[in-house]
């Protein structure tokens, strides 16, 4: 279960482009990357894509802690998350917090090439 804090963050606006389908698929396909997590599901574009993704990357997160500091850590380089906002994500909701912050990294990442490349 998560807190929801990044349902009531300023996330909202960017979140909102996953309803986008071109977005949602190039976001999952950065989080197969990032995550080296080639059977991360593609969710359906609508409301629940953010939480969807959300827990299947959780999953992932889960999983690469039970295989150690080095597993997590590369995850963590690989998603270019600061060692600050992974230490603020933990304290405000734990690994499901992070989880979404991962998403939303991924969702960054994604729409500055979209931006770069004139499409966004």
């Amino acid at each position: 279960m998560t807190n929801g804090h990044l349902s009531r963050t300023g996330d909202g606006g960017l979140r909102k482009r996953l309803d986008e389908t071109l977005i949602l698929q190039a976001t999952v396909l950065q989080l197969r990357k990032d995550l080296n997590a080639e059977d991360l599901p593609l969710p359906e574009v609508g409301e629940g894509a953010f939480e969807a993704l959300r827990a299947a990357v959780l999953g992932v997160l889960e999983e690469r802690q039970a295989r150690g500091a080095h597993a997590f850590g590369l995850v963590l380089n690989r998603v270019d998350l600061t060692e600050g906002a992974f230490r603020r994500a933990v304290d405000l909701g734990g690994l499901p917090e992070l989880a979404g912050r991962v998403v939303v990294r991924c969702l960054q990442k994604v729409l500055a090439r979209e931006r770069y490349a004139g499409r966004g």
